[in-house]
């Protein structure tokens, strides 16, 4: 009898295989948000090929009127100023504080929002700003999902915001030719010390789709390629006995990447206390031209700090210049851009930090292994960003995907965790939170809840599924950690 009933207990225990599928739930998210996530990529991934014919543009009249690359800048700035002075406040900046501001209150959003922050940035980098393009982009890429969005039927800000990131990670994953990093980099710039992973599948779609046009259209367009950002040839043997040198350049990164945020909040303070915000960006591209002027005293003006700088960078992978030198360029590039991006210049920190971590890195390589120069080249890109962005983990990604290095994982993980942590959560963006914490649980919309008056979906509400017990809620305990 006893093993009768042992044997019907475990009968009545067995999981029917049908239990294994959550169709219900997944054909609601599968029909929404594949769907949802690949216009955003591709509407997504034509303006960034907008993005960067204009940059291009205006970089070849630069170049073409013959403006010194000491005095261009000055246009750029001077350009930012009449539109802030104009009333169009939002282009001020790299971009991420207002992305981060409109994740708070989509609806905040300007009209033409998207059109003023593409013409300014690419008048302020084409004409030589050390300034760079993610701030940018992250709010292009955000304009662009809330308007897909509210054309949809989506209403709701917690809907909302699933759109401006799906439109942030596209944009960044286009423009930077790095779809996983620009996930990723859209669900962590947010904040400090978080980062949101509920929709990073609908996330990776966009940015997949965005990468994918960009990387056809745009060489298409421009003739330029499509690889890379970066094409040096970065090798790196690594050995446990390297550990107590990563961490040491990763503190010393970390300590650089402080620096680089005091110089441009203790600029940015001076400027609001002294000027109106439409002189700004005159007096910071002026203090800008003034140090590229300086810098191009001493060095070939080849190598010069004026532009995102990836050139330059590819210059040292390839030929080693003097520490001095590096050295110039290093705080050149990090007092240039901080006097930029402190006057509200239109444009990001991203490519400056790139830069100055690229300095960094060429410095430590030339002294402790100058037949890995490209690796530490790349360490010390990776180290600052993470540092100056508080995006450690979309920086791993971003710097494997922009320089196809895949070998210098683990040295790469060590010096972005200690710099990172060195930095304290000292950010170049202002607008981050430190955590979600003070996020309510239906901050960003569940994956399982769809607008009545969304088009062909008004039956796909929750409760109206025959499978309600497999679909995670949205006071549950796990949505409050995935959504």
């Amino acid at each position: 009898m006893t093993d009768e009933k042992d044997l019907t207990d475990e009968r009545e225990n067995v999981q029917p295989l049908r239990d294994l599928f959550h169709f219900t739930h997944f054909s609601r998210f599968y029909r929404l948000y594949v769907p949802a996530s690949i216009l955003v990529g591709l509407a997504c991934g034509l303006f960034m090929v907008a993005f960067q014919l204009l940059i291009d543009g205006f970089a070849f009249a630069f170049a073409y009127l013959q403006v010194p690359l000491f005095v261009a800048p000055l246009v750029g700035g001077l350009f930012s100023g009449l539109l802030i002075y104009a009333g169009r406040k939002e282009i001020q900046g790299s971009g991420i504080s207002k992305a981060i501001e409109m994740t708070h209150k989509p609806s905040s959003l300007r009209p033409g929002t998207t059109v003023t922050k593409l013409v300014a940035t690419s008048v302020s980098i084409g004409s030589g700003n050390p300034v760079g393009r993610e701030g940018p982009a992250v709010l292009i890429g955000a304009a662009v999902g809330n308007n897909i969005g509210r054309g949809l039927g989506f209403k709701d800000d917690s809907y909302l915001r699933v759109f401006l990131m799906m439109g942030s990670a596209a944009a960044t994953a286009g423009i930077y030719k790095a779809p996983l990093g620009g996930a990723l980099f859209a669900t962590e710039a947010p904040y400090r010390r978080d980062a949101r992973l509920g929709y990073f599948v609908p996330t990776v779609i966009a940015a997949l789709t965005s990468f994918s046009m960009f990387s056809w259209l745009y060489p298409i367009l421009s003739g330029n390629g499509s690889g890379p950002l970066f094409t040096f040839t970065a090798e790196f043997d690594f050995q446990l006995a390297h550990i107590p040198l990563l961490v040491f350049f990763g503190v010393v990164a970390g300590l650089v990447s402080i620096l680089f945020a005091v110089a441009l909040m203790a600029t940015r303070n001076f400027f609001t206390a002294r000027f109106p915000d439409s002189l700004d960006p005159v007096l910071g591209s002026l203090l800008a031209c003034i140090v590229i002027f300086l810098t191009s005293l001493v060095i070939d003006p080849n190598l010069t700090i004026a532009g995102m700088g990836y050139e330059v960078i590819e210059f040292l992978a390839r030929n080693p210049q003097p520490l001095l030198i590096v050295v110039i360029l290093l705080f050149g590039k990090l007092f240039a851009s901080s006097f930029v991006v402190a006057g509200r210049v239109s444009g990001g920190v991203l490519a400056s930090s790139l830069f100055v971590g690229a300095m960094l890195g060429s410095f430590f390589g030339e002294i402790f292994f100058p037949g890995n120069l490209p690796a530490f080249i790349v360490l010390g890109m990776g180290a600052v960003l993470a540092a100056t962005t508080n995006t450690p983990v979309a920086t791993t990604i971003m710097m494997l995907e922009m320089s196809l290095s895949f070998e210098l994982v683990i040295p790469l993980v060590i010096c972005v965790s200690i710099s990172y942590l060195v930095s304290g959560g000292t950010s170049l963006y202002e607008g981050q939170k430190v955590s979600r914490d003070d996020e309510e649980r239906d901050y960003y919309a569940p994956v399982n809840i769809f607008p009545e008056e969304f088009l062909g979906y008004g039956d796909l509400d929750p409760s109206h599924a025959e499978d309600t017990n497999s679909i995670p809620q949205a006071d549950s305990e796990e949505s409050d950690h995935i959504d």
